[in-house]
């Protein structure tokens, strides 16, 4: 089971310090938390995947390239994604130039730590997170899907069920009622 930051860990995480650390893998994880994009294409993701009159991501996912019609996925990005990213338009540089993945961990991980969020966060954390968040928000499972590049809902079911393990969560962290 993957952990999932919360809307609280995301603020704890983006307001820490991580001077000292590879600024371009904390960049990169943050735009992987408010866009759900997993790491191979993070990696691969250059600034002609951007149409910035529109403000939207446009690419192809790597897991799905040339297996289905549904590899193709659309973004929009907020003004503060855009701030992240800067402009360089129609460039084929890439947006984020990541060490290997196993670096890329390690920062995250020195990062999550000096955050004080004690959980074994993973790159493909941010993409679970993005879900959980948007669909605690109210973003309904088709849009989840859409967003996530899924084929059907059947892949995005699993995040509707960790919502329902936060609603737990959250009414079982009340005081225990005892008449």
């Amino acid at each position: 089971r993957k952990e999932v930051l919360s809307k609280e860990e995301i603020q704890q995480l983006l307001s820490t310090d991580y001077s000292g650390l590879n600024a371009e893998v904390c960049r990169a994880f943050i735009f992987s938390l408010y866009t759900g994009v997993r790491y191979c294409d993070v990696c691969q993701l250059r600034f002609s995947n951007i149409d910035y009159a529109n403000k939207l991501l446009l690419f192809e996912q790597m897991k799905t390239k040339g297996r289905s019609s549904n590899s193709h996925v659309e973004i929009p990005l907020s003004d503060g994604l855009l701030s992240l990213i800067g402009v360089r338009p129609r460039t084929d540089e890439f947006i984020f130039n990541l060490p290997s993945n196993t670096m890329c961990l390690q920062v995250l991980r020195h990062w999550v730590e000096r955050a004080g969020i004690d959980k074994h966060i993973t790159w493909h954390c941010a993409r679970h997170s993005f879900a959980v968040n948007i669909l605690n928000n109210g973003a309904n499972i088709k849009t989840v899907a859409s967003l996530l590049g899924h084929s059907g809902l059947k892949h995005t079911e699993k995040y509707t069920r960790a919502v329902d393990k936060l609603k737990e969560e959250a009414i079982n962290s009340l005081p225990e009622l005892k008449f």
